[in-house]
């Protein structure tokens, strides 16, 4: 995906190389939870496959295995996300993320199959 596809104010360049993944996740935000597939991550983002609302501007804690990076969604185009992490994430965490596709990411029937699990709703925050 090229720059002028992601969305206004998405620069085509890229200070770190992404590594592609099809790995069940959750994102986080004060409006509910929701499952996601991580899609690509580098140190400073990722890219995610949602089917909840998630819109532009969101702060959103994902979490994928044993890992979790706190972020921003800072584009959006047919299903995908773009979240821009806060602190890089530690290359040893890329690594063991490599790893985790390696030992078994889903295929392209298991991706749906989990977004649309009834696992992680959104709703209403508690107070």
């Amino acid at each position: 995906m090229s720059g002028e596809d992601a969305g206004p104010g998405y620069s085509a360049k890229r200070g770190a190389s992404r590594l592609r993944l099809r790995l069940p996740a959750h994102a986080i935000t004060h409006q509910g939870n929701a499952r996601v597939v991580l899609c690509d991550i580098s140190l400073g983002g990722a890219k995610v496959f949602a089917r909840a609302d998630l819109p532009v501007g969101r702060d959103i804690v994902l979490k994928w295995d044993r890992f979790d990076a706190f972020g921003t969604i800072v584009w959006e185009r047919e299903g995908l996300r773009g979240v821009q992490f806060d602190e890089p994430v530690p290359a040893p965490v890329l690594i063991a993320t490599r790893d985790l596709q390696d030992a078994g990411g889903l295929n392209r029937e298991q991706v749906g199959e989990w977004v649309a699990e009834k696992g992680w709703n959104f709703g209403k925050a508690v107070s």
